[in-house]
């Protein structure tokens, strides 16, 4: 039978309720590799339900000699395969739902990623460093063949030296590295994109370290994060500090849009000594506090060539239509103007620690990025962080991220709600939520000048969102 055959190719056989079932299981298992049904049964409509969640799954339909095909050239988009009712056919049937698993599979592993796991397989290990061998050399003491067990043989056989050349190099942009990156540029709007394996504070320093050249004027947000306070004690540049709000509850209002006219820069450069016209702006965003700024007005106001949003705790921002002008890589190129957006990976997408990207947009020269890239970067980075960082861009394509934020988000907004119901119902202290009245509608709420909820006076129209 299929069945038989289907599990001595090792394949789980499992068999759903109805169609409403069968849903709710590919939603909940992303293990699943594909899914068999009677064409004259469920039809295409099941296909396109199917294909809202994971458009790239396999689906496959059984169909007899008398089955009405009615499908159009754009349903034959949908990732459909036929089979046709027959005796002793399964193991044909199961050759080729083989090769669909794998063509699945290689459609949604992204490239380093690919090109590591296969340089595992194949057994391979590098003579020269690391020094564990592909983990042997822990293995060779009571301590270290506790430490192997508990992380396993793939951990230690994918810690690999940079002089294996089929998997390219991250300092040169090389081979698969640079797949990666162009991989990960596609993903999230970007013109380039850089992999940073010793996290945002580094990312952040390296965008600095390019647009800012000794001698320099720089605007930098007062509420920065420290690795800017350190990048300007590293460089000899003038620093000019935007001057953030801050309501009663403490929580900071970003920057309001006057700090960004060009006539008030002018006249904090007048002001300061040895400051020049600003050549580099920081504007952390969101702020620590969540508020997003309408990321468009600050791109047109902005008299000034680079400018960078630290985005360490938003890397999410793409994948979702609320979002759209709020982040960096929103929107075209502007000409004469660069934007950089930096973002931890391991924050708030699936990365391991450190884990961390630079997106850029605009013009800008790629081989005096990349000394400063080179100089914040190690020799012998650590390609399980550069592969988690590709594979957390990998899981966000297509209608798989789209439908983990959406998730993500609704989950947000039903715990905010639960959470004004326990306070209403509570007879004594209990938390409160610091948000608008009316929370109905998925969006990024704005912070309208006329409103009280936020606490802030003065506050700019279309500016800031919560």
């Amino acid at each position: 039978s299929l069945h038989a055959a289907l599990e001595k190719a090792g394949y789980e056989v499992v068999y759903p309720l109805d169609d409403k079932d069968l849903i709710k299981m590919i939603e909940m298992n992303p293990r699943i590799c594909g899914v068999l049904f009677d064409w004259d049964k469920y039809s295409l409509e099941l296909s396109e339900r199917i294909s809202q969640i994971n458009e790239k799954l396999p689906v496959h339909a059984f169909a007899n000699e008398q089955s009405t095909l009615d499908i159009s050239l754009t349903d034959l988009r949908l990732n459909v395969s036929f089979f046709e009712y027959a005796l002793g056919m399964a193991d044909d049937i199961v050759i080729k739902i083989n090769q669909a698993t794998e063509a699945y599979k290689d459609a949604i592993m992204p490239p380093f990623t690919k090109a590591l796991f296969k340089y595992v397989e194949e057994g391979k290990y590098t003579f020269c460093t690391p020094g564990h061998m592909g983990g042997t050399a822990f293995q060779k003491s009571p301590a270290g063949s506790i430490f192997y067990d508990f992380y396993g043989p793939n951990t230690f056989k994918a810690d690999v030296s940079i002089s294996m050349p089929e998997l390219g190099s991250l300092l040169d942009h090389s081979g698969p590295h640079k797949d990666a990156e162009e991989y990960i540029a596609r993903t999230f709007n970007a013109d380039s994109s850089y992999i940073v394996t010793n996290g945002t504070s580094t990312s952040n320093k390296i965008v600095g370290m390019y647009s800012a050249p000794a001698g320099s004027t720089v605007l930098i947000d007062r509420n920065c994060h420290k690795s800017l306070t350190h990048l300007m004690m590293m460089s000899d540049v003038t620093p000019i500090y935007f001057r953030p709000t801050r309501n009663a509850y403490g929580i900071l209002g970003g920057i309001p849009q006057s700090e960004f006219n060009r006539d008030v820069i002018a006249e904090k450069v007048a002001k300061t000594p040895g400051a020049t016209a600003p050549s580099y702006a920081v504007v952390t965003n969101s702020t620590y506090d969540g508020l997003l700024y309408n990321t468009q007005f600050i791109k047109e106001s902005l008299d000034c060539k680079h400018i960078h949003f630290d985005s360490a705790w938003v890397p999410y921002t793409n994948f979702n239509p609320i979002y759209e002008g709020k982040c960096g890589m929103s929107g075209e190129a502007m000409p004469g103007k660069v934007f950089y957006e930096t973002q931890s990976t391991h924050k708030l997408l699936a990365a391991f620690s450190q884990a961390s990207m630079i997106h850029v947009k605009g013009d800008f020269d790629k081989e005096s990025f990349n000394e400063a890239f080179m100089m914040h970067t190690s020799t012998s980075p650590q390609y399980g962080i550069v592969a988690s960082t590709e594979t957390a861009a990998a899981m966000m394509r297509g209608n798989t991220g789209k439908k983990l934020m959406q998730d993500s988000i609704d989950r947000a907004i039903r715990f905010r709600k639960e959470i004004k119901l326990l306070e209403a119902e509570s007879d004594s202290w209990f938390f409160d939520v610091w948000q608008p009245e009316n929370i109905d509608s998925t969006e990024c709420w704005k912070l309208d000048p006329s409103d009280t909820w936020h606490g802030f006076k003065n506050m700019d129209d279309n500016h800031m969102y919560l």
